[in-house]
C-alpha cells in the first residue's frame, strides 16, 4: 500500500509501480467509482482486446441462431 497526497485541485499521482502493473499510460481514461469510504479507479476493458477470444465460434450468425434455438427451450414462469 502506498500513500499519496491530494493537491489543492483534488488531484493525486498514481504511484509508478501501480501505473506500470496496471498498464496506465498518459492520456488513458479511468473509471471512477466509490464503495463506502473507498475510491476505486479502474482501467476500462478494451473491447478490441477480446476480439478472437471465442475461437470456438465460427460465425456470429451461426452462434446467434444456436442461442435463439436454446431460448425457445426455456420455460417462462
Amino acid at each position: 500500500m502506498e500513500k499519496v497526497k491530494v493537491t489543492r485541485k483534488y488531484q493525486v499521482t498514481i504511484p509508478q509501480r501501480i501505473r506500470e502493473k496496471v498498464g496506465i499510460k498518459i492520456g488513458d481514461e479511468l473509471i471512477v467509482s466509490e464503495n463506502e469510504k473507498s475510491i476505486i479507479l479502474e482501467k476500462p476493458m478494451d473491447i478490441e482486446a477480446l476480439a478472437g477470444s471465442w475461437t470456438h465460434i465460427e460465425s456470429t450468425t451461426k452462434f446467434m441462431d444456436e442461442i435463439r434455438e436454446l431460448w425457445k427451450t426455456w420455460k417462462m414462469r
